[in-house]
């Protein structure tokens, strides 16, 4: 069952500001929104940088071997996990309610829309 409240606060907040919202930039989109109102950490901040798609791993995610091992730039190796997976995880949702919700076409309204069936189907 989707995570309603989290779904409804994350877009809430995305209404609210909308220059911090770009649904075509993993950083900017739905999943990062979710997954930075929990708490979420990037790997790095080095956008060309393929690693800046992750979030580092909760000590559950590495517990359940849920990360993966992402070497950074100067060398360093942590565990992270993509930003999708998490807020998919966080959301309760399935791999396709996520490919859908995450589409990087979506518009505010696509959201919206989205969301709201997500909602009714909880």
């Amino acid at each position: 069952m989707p995570n309603v409240t989290l779904l409804k606060s994350t877009f809430a907040h995305v209404v609210q500001h909308p220059e911090r919202w770009d649904q075509g930039d993993w950083r900017a989109c739905m999943a990062a929104h979710v997954v930075m109102a929990s708490g979420g950490r990037w790997v790095t901040t080095d956008a060309t940088e393929e690693t800046s798609l992750a979030v580092l791993a909760t000590a559950d995610e590495r517990e359940m071997c849920q990360g993966r091992a992402m070497r950074l730039p100067a060398g360093t190796v942590v565990e992270g996990v993509w930003v999708w997976e998490r807020a998919v995880r966080l959301l309760d949702i399935t791999p396709r309610q996520g490919r859908q919700l995450f589409a990087p076409t979506n518009t505010l309204d696509d959201l919206r829309q989205i969301i709201h069936d997500l909602c009714e189907a909880a």
